[in-house]
């Protein structure tokens, strides 16, 4: 069973009908049994707490969707259930067999067996139509048409950039080729007539991967979320070190800019009014990635930022109060709180950059249920200088510490004074 199943996913990513489905009436009919509402349901009310979309894949009864759609009943399993609704009105229970949570997927197995399963395909070529299924706001089956604009490869995600509209509900539904087959599924939408999907591709891993243990469900879905983000945590990193650096000046220091192709750096420079009696030059830069866990809760997020400050008739207690003090400290872009992560323990010492002194701070706190996941904090400020002022933040949001930590060491010895 286990060598069957994995020659047909492998065989679904290379069939090829000599026809197109032409429109989407042709894709309505050939489809609307294989893609449902997936429900998070309330157990107490029996009221509907989010919905989203889902469709049929390798067999009748498993169900791929967005690891977002079912988040709530992942989270807290104690209140709500997880459900599906067929579109003549049929519900049934589901549990989660496996995800990857990096690419926010889920996939589910119904109590019985549903619809045909949709084929999955490769990615067609820029240009082509798509037809994107789903559950929008609730009002039944519906059918999105869109052109595709390839993978993004200046982004993290590397999702599939569509021309076309998704709405709330459509998340986990299916987006297919012309010849009805699935290149992504429906992930998220920036208006405007742009939208977007996680590749098919990343759907297959998790089906061979199941396959490999005959779609048992995973035995503990916090431990292979925690590994998965560790796991990706010590890529990410590993692509960031090994990556040729960007370099900035921020007023006498030589510093590291973009760490990578996706990151973006900005001026942060304020426009102080006359009346303040010093100069700042910043500069603030991110990764602009996050990995969705909850609805108050994402991870990935990488940020740092420069500060340079000067002045000429402040006296060195007001400017150290005044300007140097506001700017010495790092706030967590996160949403964790007490139930989430434990308190921040923080470190002080003394370190020499380019023969200046500076203090250096390290503050951590650790995930309660992601074993292994810390958000890291860190500051770093010239000391000893009256009339001027560097100051360094680095913040990490849900990665591995070790790997924060060879980050830090490397953005370190790459600051450098102008003399």
């Amino acid at each position: 069973m286990k060598k069957s199943l994995l020659i047909l996913i492998i065989s679904l990513l290379s069939i090829s009908h000599v026809y197109a489905i032409s429109d989407s009436a042709d894709i309505y009919s050939e489809t609307d049994k294989s893609v449902f509402q997936i429900r998070v349901v309330h157990k107490q009310t029996g009221k509907k707490a989010s919905i989203g979309s889902g469709f049929t894949v390798i067999n009748s009864n498993i169900i791929a969707t967005n690891f977002h759609v079912v988040s709530g009943f992942v989270n807290e399993p104690d209140k709500y259930v997880l459900e599906y609704l067929t579109r003549d009105g049929k519900k049934g229970s589901l549990r989660i067999l496996d995800l990857d949570i990096t690419h926010d997927l889920a996939v589910l197995q119904a109590d019985t067996h549903l619809g045909k399963p949709l084929e999955i395909t490769h990615i067609p070529e820029k240009g082509a139509r798509l037809f994107s299924l789903g559950n929008p706001l609730d009002l039944g089956f519906s059918i999105v048409e869109g052109v595709n604009n390839g993978i993004m490869n200046n982004s993290e995600e590397k999702n599939i950039l569509v021309s076309g509209s998704l709405n709330p509900g459509m998340s986990g539904g299916p987006t297919l080729n012309e010849d009805g087959k699935v290149i992504g599924i429906n992930v998220a939408t920036s208006g405007n007539e742009i939208s977007f999907l996680v590749s098919a591709e990343h759907l297959v891993k998790i089906l061979e991967r199941l396959a490999q243990r005959d779609f048992e469900p995973a035995t503990d879905i916090y431990e292979l979320i925690s590994e998965q983000l560790v796991n990706n945590a010590q890529q990410k990193m590993n692509m960031v070190l090994n990556h040729e650096w960007g370099v900035t000046k921020i007023g006498k220091f030589n510093v590291p800019s973009e760490l990578f192709d996706t990151y973006r750096c900005w001026d942060a420079s304020p426009n102080f009014k006359k009346e303040v009696q010093y100069s700042l030059t910043s500069s603030s830069c991110t990764n602009e990635y996050h990995i969705f866990l909850s609805e108050s809760l994402e991870v990935g997020g990488l940020a740092y930022e420069y500060h340079w400050l000067e002045t000429e008739n402040m006296s060195p207690s007001r400017f150290y109060h005044a300007a140097y003090e506001k700017l010495n400290d790092s706030v967590p872009p996160s949403g964790a709180g007490k139930e989430d992560v434990t308190n921040f323990a923080c470190t002080t010492r003394y370190i020499d950059l380019s023969g200046i002194n500076f203090k250096a701070t390290i503050c951590r706190r650790d995930y309660l249920k992601y074993t292994g996941l810390s958000d890291v904090l860190t500051t770093v400020a010239m000391v000893g200088h009256k009339k001027e002022g560097f100051i360094f933040n680095l913040d990490l949001v849900g990665t591995d510490f070790n790997s924060a930590m060879d980050l830090l060491q490397k953005m370190l010895e790459n600051i450098t004074w102008q003399h």
